[in-house]
């Protein structure tokens, strides 16, 4: 997450960006952008699933998705293929047999993208010993759907919506004594270790120094001059967590642990091959070696465990299963051999 730093409140990086629109005579389009997150260094969406009442038709553009209709209520989109490298690129149109709409905004009323990603290494830390290197999850995202005409709430017939898989965090002030920038002061709700940068012209930036957040307001100040730096500064989130041994501030932080996050992972490791929601659900599958023991954990955005599971191996899969309602979104699934979590 990139951080623009200075009075006001900071954004993170977009991961997807959902345009739904009603289109005139029960058609409804829904164009997906993947953006080239950088903290992850492969994701993919496995699933786009809509709360589409009464479908009657059905595109996507390009054409290598396939679609699923479950009962009157629900329709899945799935790729058929790879995808390409993002950024890229879906639309897709269905039509209903409803011509009025409604914006759902509470969780599953309207999108939901499930997705499978490979965050840089020190964004969740693992457990030491046998883990996952991959997360599955999902994350649900507000829309225009069709609907009676009763329900029906008047809403612009476009509706965009920008997906952050990370939070934003809220920049309060830079703290200055007579035009000499020492330090700056933000609100941040995790302990969490973040990098801070500083531009002359703010196109190319310097690492400055690594500092840790102390929840809920960091105030961080130095006793040398900012100002020799830049005059534009801006934090970049390391890890959740405190990372004692940060890589050199000479390195590309992310790219190198973008390197690093699957030569770390034993060749034994256990790994979240895919979740599904069904009602009211979260299906997790992982992979692992027969008679393994895992332990497989729903964690937020923040690395905190929401809930856990414990499943031994049969033959070479398992899936275990989550009360959707009792999980923030977004949701992240990790899995790891029991034993590597004493």
């Amino acid at each position: 997450m990139l951080l623009a730093l200075g009075p006001g409140k900071g954004f993170a990086t977009t991961f997807l960006e959902l345009d739904s629109s009603y289109v005139g005579d029960g058609w409804f389009q829904y164009r997906m952008q993947l953006m080239k997150d950088p903290f992850f260094s492969e994701a993919y969406v496995t699933e786009l699933v809509v709360n589409f009442t009464n479908q009657v038709d059905c595109q996507t553009s390009p054409q290598d998705w396939t679609n699923t209709v479950w009962g009157n209520t629900q329709s899945d989109w799935f790729p058929s293929q790879d995808p390409p490298e993002r950024p890229y690129e879906n639309t897709f149109l269905m039509r209903s047999s409803e011509t009025s709409y409604r914006l759902a905004t509470n969780s599953f009323d309207g999108a939901a993208v499930l997705m499978s990603l490979y965050p840089v290494e020190w964004l969740f830390p693992y457990p030491s010993g046998i883990v996952s290197a991959n997360l599955v999850g999902y994350a649900c995202v507000p829309c225009l759907v069709p609907c009676g005409p009763d329900e029906a709430d008047g809403s612009p017939a476009t509706f965009s919506y920008a997906l952050k898989l990370l939070p934003d965090v809220a920049i309060q002030r830079l703290i200055q004594t007579n035009g000499v920038v020492q330090g700056l002061d933000f609100t941040w709700g995790y302990a969490s270790t973040f990098l801070l940068q500083a531009s002359m012209e703010a196109t190319t930036w310097t690492n400055v120094c690594y500092l840790w957040s102390s929840p809920p307001e960091t105030v961080w100040t130095t006793n040398l001059p900012l100002n020799s730096f830049g005059q534009f500064f801006r934090l970049e989130l390391v890890a959740n967590g405190y990372l004692t041994n940060p890589p050199p501030l000479n390195a590309n932080v992310l790219a190198a642990s973008q390197a690093a996050v699957k030569g770390n992972v034993a060749a034994a490791a256990p790994r979240v091959s895919g979740c599904q929601a069904a009602r009211g659900r979260i299906a997790v599958s992982i992979s692992a070696e027969p008679n393994q023991a895992c332990t497989v954990n729903a964690v937020d955005n923040h690395n905190v465990v929401r809930a856990t599971q414990q499943v031994t191996v049969s033959s070479n899969s398992a899936t275990v299963y989550f009360d959707a309602a009792s999980l923030p979104t977004p949701v992240y699934f990790q899995a790891a051999a029991a034993s590597s979590l004493h």
